[in-house]
């Protein structure tokens, strides 16, 4: 009972507040928005194509245009972020069960901790989702090699698997490409080696899907390509690559969340080294079947970790790549941890501190989002002056939260396009937005560092304010007005939004 409250609380974070702490959340709603009525709008047909939804971010674009027409574009998008916190205590639970026989909950209420962290801010629901069912997957996964080894018909846990992986390939390509990681490793080294590797077959439809986003998904013709955030990769130092393992937990500037960290990692750690250190000889077929399980899944952490270790935290447009892979450790420990092997006082511990994790970071998340709403007054009225048809240059020298960590602040000029026509000036252009800026669209022509996300100061001198008919800056609420070139001319104020009119048409 107490995991259904608690799973429910952690749901409502996405629905009781007005202003949405949640970076790319703002952004989703309202390329949603454009996307919806992109084929009555002929204002945004002159700046923007619209490519296909099939790929790998199918789930999320298919569900999102159909949540959109039951609850709007922001509904759409708080019902999507709220997809993960359901799916991921479910996919855990529903591994710990096949795998172990474990009907305990102490996975569901780490599942409910670790859906909040520092990718949850940053937006990244679809790949949490897609983390979701790549636990789902491995779990058939592993079931399948199990068959194998053991000599017995297989071919119905082989469809099995290959379709939650495609599953998986249409949730988040990235997703994917995890998988097939983990899958092929762990294939590695089960004794029947050359007979596990084989059913590796079942990935194919999900590679077939990727090879053809990758040559027939992309930008369609008339549009002007993808705009790359960044050219080139971006390797953190050691010290960065360790800050990123609090990352699973990480939301505010407390420090709280940081803790309910390293306890969840503690007791993590030290669950597997009971689960290694056991040697007692298994009673049963199914005590040998579960010892399985728990070496290949802590083989998937064991690669998961080696992942994080080489990988880049960007390349080109693609972010935060090693940290993304810190949830694949502490879900494949998870599901590794054999209960039996724990012994009575750390088994106490684990049901313990996942109950007290779950809650405190449901907690944590709810007074968060509270306080939030002060720092965000003012977005509304200042979004509601923006005038249908206008081309908004998007300026947030200050997009972030005293409470929150990551830029809440920094995509919320696309609200302004959930009920209007609206040009942006940094709407995403690749296959989890199906929006492709177009030649002339001014987008093309902001300088090569303009990010909206890490704006820290303004060289007005490099943006042509002709292309635009707005700007929109965001600083700290109570701060002193902007410097601004001469031809802006105030229009609204309210909070830390400051809109200007440009004397561009």
């Amino acid at each position: 009972m107490l995991l259904v409250v608690v799973t429910l609380a952690a749901a409502s974070a996405f629905w009781l507040f007005d202003a949405l702490p949640f970076q790319d959340l703002p952004a989703h709603a309202g390329i949603l928005a454009m996307r919806q009525r992109f084929a009555e709008s002929a204002f945004e047909q002159r700046y923007y194509k619209l490519g296909t939804e099939v790929g790998p971010y199918a789930v999320f674009l298919v569900l999102g245009d159909l949540f959109a027409r039951l609850v709007g574009p922001t509904g759409a998008v708080r019902a999507l972020a709220t997809m993960p916190v359901l799916a991921t205590p479910a996919a855990l639970l529903y591994a710990r069960r096949r795998l172990h026989e474990d009907g305990s909950l102490w996975a569901g209420f780490l599942g409910v901790a670790l859906s909040f962290g520092f990718m949850t801010l940053l937006g990244l629901a679809s790949y949490l989702f897609g983390l979701a069912l790549v636990m789902v997957a491995l779990t058939a996964w592993l079931e399948l090699l199990a068959d194998v080894d053991a000599g017995v018909p297989s071919a119905k846990r082989e469809v099995a698997f290959g379709a939650v992986a495609f599953g998986v390939g249409i949730a988040h390509g990235h997703a994917f490409v995890v998988l097939a990681t983990l899958a092929a490793f762990v294939a590695a080294f089960r004794d029947h080696r050359a007979r596990c590797v084989l059913r590796l077959r079942a990935l194919a439809p999900g590679l077939l899907l990727g090879a053809w986003s990758v040559a027939r998904g992309g930008p369609p013709d008339g549009s002007a390509g993808t705009f790359q955030l960044v050219r080139s990769a971006d390797f953190q130092t050691p010290l960065d690559k360790l800050s990123l393992l609090v990352t699973p937990t990480l939301m505010t500037r407390s420090g709280l969340d940081v803790a309910v960290g390293v306890a969840v990692w503690v007791l993590l750690l030290l669950s597997v080294r009971a689960t290694l250190r056991d040697r007692e000889p298994p009673a049963d077929g199914g005590t040998r079947r579960s010892r399985l399980h728990a070496r290949s899944a802590l083989l998937a952490a064991v690669c998961a970790a080696a992942l994080f270790v080489v990988l880049p935290h960007a390349f080109e447009w693609f972010g935060f790549i090693d940290g993304r892979m810190v949830p694949v450790i502490l879900f494949s420990m998870i599901a590794g941890i054999r209960r039996p092997a724990l012994g009575a006082r750390l088994e106490r511990a684990l049901d313990a501190v996942a109950a007290s994790a779950a809650c405190a970071m449901v907690a944590i998340v709810l007074v968060a989002s509270y306080l939030f709403q002060a720092e965000a007054r003012g977005y509304r009225e200042v979004l509601a002056a923006v005038p249908a048809r206008a081309s908004l240059l998007n300026l947030p020298i200050d997009p972030d939260s005293a409470v929150f960590t990551a830029h809440p602040f920094v995509h919320y000029d696309k609200l302004a396009g959930i009920d209007r026509d609206v040009l942006l000036s940094d709407v995403w252009a690749d296959r989890a937005t199906a929006l492709y800026a177009t030649p002339n669209n001014p987008q093309t022509r902001l300088p090569a560092a303009y990010n909206s996300a890490n704006l820290k100061s303004l060289d007005w001198a490099s943006y042509d304010l002709d292309d635009w008919s707005h700007v929109l800056i965001r600083t700290k609420p109570g701060a002193d007005a902007p410097e601004t070139p001469s031809r802006l001319t105030p229009l609204k104020h309210a909070g830390g939004f400051w809109l200007y009119a440009t004397a561009s048409p």
